[in-house]
């Protein structure tokens, strides 16, 4: 995992008012601490700038367990957050010919429900109480990576199958919409625009729910994180099915 921040902030004095931008290149991150816990380690990322005018500042990410962006955290010292940047944890980006001949599969829903059933049983059959177990551990981070591909699998297959929601892909990401070719690229490959898009849509950490749910949003105007208006609700339910898995 390597962590990746981009656009500015724009964080508003509090005594003064005025909104001081800062730029993705001017923080440096760091891996400052970490600890042992029921899942393995956990590792905190941090990056701080003194501000000649807003005094220090950190950005500091938390992954937990291992693989997994478990939080994120902006203190801007007392001063108002305007716009902050994207920043979060990723994979390092593949190579092309890792994924170049994957097909996705034209039904993912049903996959990952198998999977979802065929791992509660194993989990019945031979998990423990104890969270730290080897077995339990396994099936989360199974489950995890299974969520993950679904939702891959579903939007690529969504976006691939209809030419508007494409385009409003294209004109609505911020990375995607940056995307320059020439003439000459074009016409040696007619699909390098839809080739693209599916490169970049395969590339995504779909664990990464506030992403994919901006995702959703503009190719599909699906947005995934709706389950509850309460954030509070929403921790309180993952915890409740870790518990059942017995991993907290």
């Amino acid at each position: 995992m390597e962590v990746y921040c981009r656009g500015i902030a724009r964080i508003r004095h509090k005594d003064t008012g005025v909104i001081y931008d800062i730029e993705s290149d001017e923080l440096d991150w760091d891996q400052v601490g970490g600890d042992e816990r029921q899942m393995g380690p956990a590792l905190h990322y941090e990056a701080a700038l003194d501000h000649p005018q807003l005094g220090e500042l950190t950005w500091g990410l938390w992954e937990y367990p291992i693989g997994i962006e478990n939080h994120h955290d902006t203190d801007a010292g007392g001063h108002e957050v305007v716009e902050d940047f994207d920043y979060g944890l990723e994979h390092e980006e593949p190579e092309p010919d890792e994924w170049v001949d994957y097909d996705v599969p034209s039904n993912p829903f049903s996959i990952f429900m198998d999977s979802y059933r065929q791992t509660s049983l194993l989990l019945v059959d031979h998990g423990k109480d104890d969270g730290r177990d080897l077995v339990n551990r396994l099936v989360f981070s199974h489950l995890v990576t299974a969520l993950e591909a679904y939702l891959g699998d579903t939007l690529i297959n969504a976006v691939a199958g209809d030419a508007d929601a494409m385009q409003r892909l294209i004109d609505g990401d911020d990375e995607l919409s940056k995307e320059k070719f020439t003439l000459a690229e074009i016409r040696k490959d007619p699909d390098l625009v839809e080739r693209r898009v599916r490169e970049y849509l395969r590339a995504i950490l779909y664990h990464n729910l506030a992403k994919v749910d901006v995702l959703y949003n503009i190719a599909l105007s699906i947005r995934i994180l709706n389950l509850t208006s309460n954030k509070d609700d929403l921790f309180n339910l993952s915890y409740s099915r870790g518990r059942d898995f017995g991993l907290f």
